[in-house]
């Protein structure tokens, strides 16, 4: 039994013949009394009578039409009350985003609402790491973050920006050439995400490379955001490993020098979720406008 074949016979026995009903509806004869008789078949009982003077209710289907009709306006309430989310004119959209993303990304949230603006925002930002553990677990429908992340349970999009992390220093000596791992674990260092050490993307880069030199990254000073990396390393006490993009953001490429580091180390991002074919409406709409800004971005910020 499907919804259109109780709406079949309820405009059947509102019309009083199959004719009529077709006609109603803009369907065929054909189709219109194929539906009644699977709908008949399945219930094993023969709802009309059928003469040239049109449809007669058997018994079976006197008592099966108040229960129709329930059925009927039941349904019509259950799409009525989706509708608004279908629509974009309601519902949350909870998306994750990793913890500079505010800064590149801060036109991101005023754009959505100008669209939709009935549409309630929540950004869950923080590192790329937890953002991960949110979207598997189901507590976010999706996030934007920096890769690499541990993928179990996750579609990742493709990558949809890439930038470089680089050298930040007061002393534009310090900052003269690219700085490879060797010098940058000689020097007094001030590395963010101090609470996501071992899963952060750019720590694990940084690290990949300390080991192959048969060393550890220990960073001097560790803190939990860029910016305050970058303000310490703005105070002269240490160097710090930021991106480029959020410290233009946020003003630091006019008060400190940089350089690349060597091998220059690109940070990359995507798009996470954890099932793509059951995404709301209004995070399929975030996607989408975080897939617009992030070209800008790349554009705007491509790599050495």
């Amino acid at each position: 039994m499907t919804i259109i074949q109780i709406n079949y016979f309820l405009a059947a026995v509102e019309a009083g013949s199959l004719t009529q009903a077709a006609e109603d509806l803009g369907i065929s004869q054909p189709t219109l009394s194929e539906q009644i008789r699977k709908l008949e078949q399945g219930l094993g009982v023969a709802l009309f009578t059928r003469a040239k003077q049109g449809l007669t209710l058997t018994e079976a289907g006197h008592r099966f039409l108040p229960h129709a009709r329930k059925v009927s306006r039941d349904y019509e309430a259950a799409m009525d009350s989706i509708a608004g989310i279908r629509a974009h004119e309601e519902g949350t959209v909870a998306f994750g985003m990793f913890n500079s993303g505010q800064y590149v990304l801060s036109g991101l949230v005023p754009a959505f609402r100008t669209l939709y603006p009935k549409i309630t925002v929540r950004i869950i930002g923080s590192n790329s790491a937890q953002v991960a553990d949110l979207v598997r677990s189901s507590r976010l429908e999706a996030g934007v973050v920096a890769l690499p992340i541990e993928a179990r349970g996750l579609t990742i999009s493709e990558v949809l920006w890439s930038c470089e992390a680089a050298y930040f220093h007061t002393d534009p000596a310090a900052t003269a050439a690219p700085v490879g791992i060797d010098k940058l674990l000689e020097r007094p260092l001030v590395l963010p995400e101090s609470g996501w050490a071992q899963t952060d993307p750019t720590r694990r880069q940084l690290s990949d490379r300390a080991q192959k030199l048969g060393q550890a990254l220990v960073p001097d000073i560790e803190v939990e955001s860029c910016v305050a990396a970058l303000d310490i390393a703005a105070s002269g006490v240490a160097g710090a490993v930021a991106s480029v993009p959020v410290a233009e953001a946020l003003g630091y490429t006019k008060s400190l020098s940089w350089t690349s580091l060597d091998p220059p180390l690109i940070e990359t991002f995507a798009i996470i979720t954890r099932d793509p074919t059951s995404l709301s409406p209004g995070t399929q709409a975030m996607i989408k406008l975080v897939e617009e800004h992030m070209g800008r971005l790349h554009t705007e910020y491509q790599p050495a």
